[in-house]
């Protein structure tokens, strides 16, 4: 099986001037720690900062932020559908979980890892790559015997899309310089 044929990139998926204002407020809030497995705070593994979005919140910018990325996400999880070549395509997803913005400093990494486990039975896994002005942090697959390791380009404003299964191990590879922010988020 090539496992390419179901990582598809989307570009251009936000207004300009919604990433711009998204940009300027990832560089004033403040992020926590990134964890695994549920409340696990591990350096070694995961080096990454979190920022949990909700539509129910105090801050209204974060209520609006988060409506605006399930409605894109939404869409491009349809036409994720659409395009499969094969009879996945009828397939269908319930419902979006866990948005996040994610922030790579120098040094930030996730090391390799699938996002489906049997506590959060996740589908489809979809990452948002916000920003290409940093160097290192490229999101990288593999095939599950651990060859045919390949990158995914850092298209600003693009988002990756693929099944959460045990089939697509992925890492991101440490930052170089600068920071990288993008989003997260998965569907069931």
């Amino acid at each position: 099986m090539e496992i390419k044929k179901y990582i598809k990139v989307y570009e251009d998926v936000f207004p300009l001037k919604i990433l711009s204002n998204m940009i300027r407020y990832l560089n004033v809030i403040e992020f926590d720690q990134g964890k695994i497995l549920g409340d696990v705070i591990n350096k070694k593994i995961r080096n990454t900062e979190i920022y949990p979005l909700s539509r129910i919140n105090k801050k209204m910018t974060d209520v609006h932020l988060s409506a605006v990325i399930q409605f894109v996400l939404t869409n491009v999880l349809n036409k994720y559908f659409e395009d499969l070549e094969t009879d996945a395509k009828d397939t269908t997803w319930n419902r979006i979980i866990d948005l996040a913005f994610l922030k790579y400093v120098e040094g930030g990494f996730y090391k390799w890892h699938t996002d489906h486990c049997a506590d959060i039975p996740r589908t489809l896994s979809a990452i948002f790559i916000l920003n290409n002005d940093y160097e290192g942090g490229e999101l990288c697959f593999r095939n599950p015997d651990g060859s045919g390791e390949f990158s995914i380009d850092k298209k600003a404003n693009s988002v990756v899309i693929w099944p959460s299964n045990f089939l697509y191990p992925h890492t991101v590879k440490p930052v170089t310089k600068g920071k990288r922010f993008s989003i997260v988020g998965w569907a069931l």
